[in-house]
């Protein structure tokens, strides 16, 4: 058997699976899908292990372990579930379960930015009380729906009717669970953004008319959130095919700036395939869309700029960062209660994103200059100040200055430890012939 086990005082101890293998797109949708018996299956051939074996270790027969993973009454059994949870290491919201384990000593305005407003919106007290991914995932629920609730979400979408203000519920939770990640990283968000996902899908096949185009476009913002989610926890699979499906939910519902900035994401899983030439095509036609904010426009214009980088087309690049640099774009980052696309961005994230375009040039120098004091700057949020100093510690390394390069290859692992970004670890991993010891926790410990 592909697998660690132990005995431990009568008991067996598999190995832990790494958390990118539960936030990956084939466990996510088992579990989207209420399908906890195909969780089980999964998680059991990660394990390396047979089903006459997963029977053996859990004390079932294999036709039984066979019955469960094809959907059958054993897997909706809390006593089974609960059993192979703790056997094969499942986190106990991927079978439906509450967690049982003990949850952070820390309160809601600990665990994500704007916490006190989303109380205010589902009708809550002031949420400082100790809470674990569960808990939050009810709590954004009851800011959907405007109160707070006993009910899971799915139940309260069957029983209520659907309330024209959910949609303004629905974008400022978005925004809020937007803030969370941006401070605290992908794992702690994704339940909650899941969750909510499939609840805004259900939802909008029961609307009709403007309501049902509204709620499809608030679909569609969700799946783009989840494939970033999916990209940080380095899931590439499971963020395309979420990206993808979002690009399809933004086209039906005939939202231009949406299917804009889907486009240029998909240009960004172009660009981690070296393929600069289709980064280029799809960043052009992010910006044949009409009527597009300076945001947007602006970032489809520095992602065609990386596209031509990658080309290795100098002139080309450096026409479209001056053709940014005229885009009128706000000196901050213009939020609102309701999430809107490419409000975060602003002055400082092109800049930044034109020095990083620098260094992908091999203008090490430039690169530096440009950046200036701009990658520590608290208008980025923590996963980008990460990345940026892991570019400016490698721009230092290329001109020779190992040791400053180390000093802000040290300063980027601690920006990023804990948050589990796959983007700050991969930075960090171009620094390892200078600074080979660089590394980041996942933050699920």
């Amino acid at each position: 058997m592909n697998r660690q086990a132990s005995a431990i005082s009568g008991n067996v101890v598999l190995r832990a699976l790494p958390p990118q293998f539960w936030n990956s797109w084939d466990v996510q949708q088992a579990a989207l899908g209420g399908s906890p018996g195909e969780v089980i299956a999964l998680a059991r051939q990660a394990h390396g292990l047979s089903q006459g074996e997963l029977g053996a270790l859990a004390g079932f027969s294999q036709s039984a372990i066979s019955r469960l993973e094809a959907g059958g009454n054993l897997g909706f059994d809390i006593r089974v579930l609960r059993s192979l949870a703790r056997l094969l290491g499942i986190p106990p919201r991927l079978l439906g379960l509450a967690d049982e384990s003990s949850v952070p000593q820390f309160g809601a305005q600990a665990l994500f930015p704007g916490a006190d407003r989303l109380a205010e919106l589902a009708g809550l007290s002031r949420p400082a009380f100790p809470i674990d991914n569960k808990s939050v995932v009810n709590v954004y629920m009851a800011a959907a729906f405007g109160g707070p609730s006993t009910k899971p979400g799915w139940a309260e979408a069957e029983d209520r009717p659907i309330d024209p203000d959910i949609m303004h519920r629905l974008m400022v939770v978005r925004r809020l669970v937007n803030e969370a990640d941006a401070e605290l990283g992908p794992a702690f968000v994704t339940p909650a953004v899941a969750a909510l996902y499939r609840l805004v899908d259900h939802l909008h096949r029961g609307a009709a008319g403007g309501m049902r185009r509204r709620m499809l476009d608030i679909a569609a913002s969700y799946a783009e959130f989840h494939g970033w989610l999916c990209q940080q926890l380095g899931d590439l699979h499971g963020a395309v095919a979420w990206t993808r499906r979002a690009l399809q939910q933004a086209e039906a519902a005939d939202h231009p700036e949406l299917v804009a900035y889907v486009r240029v994401r998909l240009a960004q899983f172009a660009e981690a395939g070296q393929d600069g030439e289709q980064v280029v095509g799809m960043a052009r036609a992010a910006r044949r869309e009409p009527g597009l904010s300076p945001q947007v426009q602006a970032i489809a214009l520095h992602q065609e700029a990386r596209g031509h980088a990658l080309a290795g087309n100098v002139g080309a690049c450096m026409q479209k960062l001056d053709e940014a640099r005229t885009v009128a774009l706000p000196e901050t980052a213009q939020w609102g209660d309701e999430y809107r696309v490419g409000c975060f961005y602003d002055q400082t994230h092109l800049l930044t994103q034109q020095s990083a375009c620098l260094l992908d040039l091999g203008r090490a120098r430039d690169a530096i200059a440009s950046y200036g004091d701009r990658h520590g700057s608290e208008l980025l949020c923590r996963w980008q100040r990460a990345v940026h100093t892991a570019k400016l510690a490698r721009a230092y390394a290329l001109c020779g200055e190992v040791d400053r390069a180390a000093a802000l290859g040290s300063k980027a692992a601690e920006l990023g430890d804990g948050i589990g970004s796959a983007l700050v670890q991969q930075e960090l991993s171009k620094l390892d012939a200078w600074c080979p010891d660089l590394a980041i926790s996942d933050g699920d410990d």
